[in-house]
């Protein structure tokens, strides 16, 4: 199942888990009004009691009430979860005590780790997610979390930090990124706050019980009726956490074989899962909080005897047929013999020997070479089938790119750094536009943060224009630690910019609408994907393709002919015909939010027709081939370093 069968897969199974849910509330709900009609006739003085339904035909306002009363509390419950958790997976995260580490941590397990969350987000083409560590937790076990890649969380615990080599920690990561791309995440925290709701009914009888004078007469009643609604919540709940680890157990396999494509190195993500099975912590967290988030772990994080996850010798003999159980007696015999300390190995040579973390990571001159040989030129079609997948070779991109960033590009991890480098990276070339942007910025920012821009400006002017998109998306999480209101005035900061000079080339429309896009996706959690046939967008392609064939194409009649190639991909039937537009960044940034809400499958057909467009002449440069993967990402369809020894169609 490749990634656009996988989110339309998700979307679903979102459709059939609302409708699951939804009547889990309708039974919790008419179960509640039985009981509070049975309380409330038992209450009326001097009148028989009577059954809950006659009680509802005779009094049809107290009944409407209680009913309307019961599903407000539900859904308001619900809501209140939902919207908090809009935040993004650093809520999951810090909510189960997680501390996110920075870029200028000194602790070299943690530089590991973030070494390699950032060479898996540059290989599939995310930004880079916040990360965390539950530093109290012995366990082995990770999870991500989140609506959408730009508000992602990736957390791990201590315990996978002190016992996994890299490769192992790889396996892992790798898990986790494909639950980032196969829109896991989002499925996940929706579950979560679903099932609040039903938790607050249980609270609510819990409530009533705790608060009920129990040295009255007459109080029975309010008891029962106490101890009915928390009975109905816990039961509720229980039905709720019953749908939670049913879908876990399902995204959890195919998380595993996604995370073994991803890194093409099952051996690393077996090792991990041994460690669990032979190891006296195994996966189990101990933070009260587990509960809500046990169906989003890498790894079974309760004691109890629904299982969230498949069992661990059945997900290991999924890796490796052939795997022999007497290995889990000999690396239970070895962490007894190392100790806690030592658990990890030899493996961590690569975390001792520096902080860098590549394992091995070679310093050599040739190893950190130019940028423009970290892109590609491919001919040919299939780029579509790359969206949401990552192999090895990806990886190995990934780990070039992050080895060619300047070491000062991964300290700007204050917000007001990060927006700096935002702003320079927009700072013309030609010496008498950059002097109006800096007329523009003196006026717009305070004396520091002026000098801030002029000060990493050079930095900026060094870094190869290929790794500028790649660097936004690395600093990324700084972005969105800013407040809200300077979010907004940094992206009309960088409209005013992108326009001192009077046009708008293919970088700055493409730097301006991805950061646009982050923020957006991160502020709103908006769903990634919509239904929207190709037919219904058809102005929109159009606009879309015209654009990419105008940038391409030397001469009018050669992007026309581009511009053709790719529409009888799209649009075979009726494909529209070609005209040059007279203004294509106010045009496409009009047209691309409607094709974000193109049904998944459709936007696979729009990627090979891009594909076309730009390969029309036999060639992809590298600036197109960087375009074509920002309008991907545009569209929520993030594709890998597109790499010249590999061919499109695998």
């Amino acid at each position: 199942m490749d990634f656009y069968a996988r989110q339309a897969a998700a979307r679903g199974q979102t459709r059939w888990l609302v409708i699951g849910f939804i009547l889990s509330l309708l039974a919790v709900a008419l179960a509640l009004d039985l009981v509070l009609f049975t309380f409330l006739s038992s209450a009326q003085a001097n009148r028989p009691v009577v059954a809950p339904l006659q009680f509802a035909a005779l009094n049809p306002g107290v009944a409407l009430f209680s009913t309307l009363l019961v599903m407000g509390v539900l859904g308001l419950a619900s809501l209140y979860k939902s919207m908090e958790l809009r935040g993004g997976g650093g809520v999951v995260a810090r909510g189960l005590g997680g501390v996110l580490v920075t870029q200028d941590t000194t602790d070299l397990q943690r530089k590991r780790l973030l070494n390699v969350v950032s060479e898996m987000a540059i290989a599939s083409g995310v930004p880079m997610p916040e990360v965390y560590v539950l530093e109290q937790e012995s366990a082995i076990n990770a999870f991500a979390a989140g609506h959408t890649p730009a508000n992602a969380a990736v957390t791990v615990t201590q315990g996978a930090l002190e016992r996994l080599n890299r490769d192992q920690l790889q396996g892992v990561i790798g898990h986790e990124f494909s639950h980032i791309l196969n829109g896991d995440m989002r499925l996940n925290v929706q579950l979560m706050g679903w099932v609040f709701g039903l938790f607050v009914v249980a609270l609510i009888g819990r409530l009533i019980l705790n608060f009920s004078p129990r040295n009255r007469r007459g109080n029975n009643g309010i008891i029962a009726l106490g101890f009915a609604v928390m009975v109905l919540g816990y039961v509720g709940l229980f039905l709720g956490r019953l749908m939670q680890a049913a879908v876990s157990r399902q995204r959890e396999r195919l998380a595993d074989a996604s995370g073994v494509q991803f890194t093409r190195n099952p051996q690393g993500l077996k090792e991990a899962l041994v460690k669990i099975a032979a190891t006296p912590d195994g996966s189990v967290l101990t933070t009260p909080h587990a509960e809500q988030a046990a169906h989003m772990l890498f790894a079974e994080g309760l004691n109890r005897f629904f299982a969230t996850h498949p069992p661990i010798l059945e997900r290991i003999r999924e890796l490796d047929p052939q795997f022999d159980e007497r290995e889990l007696a000999r690396v239970a015999a070895e962490y007894e013999q190392a100790g806690v300390a030592d658990g990890a190995g030899a493996g961590d040579a690569a975390v001792r020997a520096g902080a860098a973390g590549f394992a091995p990571r070679a310093t050599a001159a040739r190893d950190r070479a130019p940028a423009s040989r970290l892109s590609v030129a491919i001919p040919g079609a299939g780029v579509s089938s790359l969206a949401g997948s990552v192999n090895a070779n990806h990886i190995r991109q990934g780990q070039a790119i992050h080895a060619s960033l300047p070491d000062s590009v991964r300290e700007f991890q204050s917000p007001g750094r990060a927006q700096a480098f935002v702003l320079a990276l927009l700072l013309s070339k030609e010496p008498a536009v950059r002097q109006r942007q800096f007329d523009l910025l003196g006026r717009s920012l305070s004396v520091g943060n002026f000098a801030v821009i002029q000060q990493i400006a050079p930095v900026v002017d060094a870094l190869d224009p290929m790794l500028r998109l790649p660097a936004l998306q690395q600093v990324f999480p700084s972005l969105r630690r800013a407040p809200v209101a300077q979010r907004r005035a940094l992206a009309q900061l960088v409209s005013q910019l992108i326009r001192a000079d009077g046009r708008i080339d293919a970088f700055e429309f493409s730097l301006a609408k991805l950061l646009e896009t982050l923020l957006n996706d991160e502020l709103d959690a908006r769903v990634p994907h919509g239904t929207l046939s190709l037919e219904d967008a058809q102005e929109e392609i159009n606009v879309l393709f015209a654009t990419l064939a105008q940038l391409g194409a030397q001469d009018e009649h050669s992007a026309q002919i581009a511009y053709e190639a790719g529409m009888t991909v799209v649009l075979p039937m009726r494909p529209p015909e070609y005209k040059a537009l007279s203004d294509w960044p106010r045009q496409l940034s009009d047209a691309l939010p409607r094709l974000g809400r193109l049904d998944p499958l459709a936007k696979k057909i729009v990627i090979d027709g891009l594909v076309k467009t730009i390969t029309s002449d036999e060639v992809m440069t590298e600036a197109e081939a960087e375009l074509l993967r920002t309008v991907c990402a545009l569209l929520h369809c993030p594709l890998p370093p597109l790499l010249a020894s590999q061919p499109t169609g695998t």
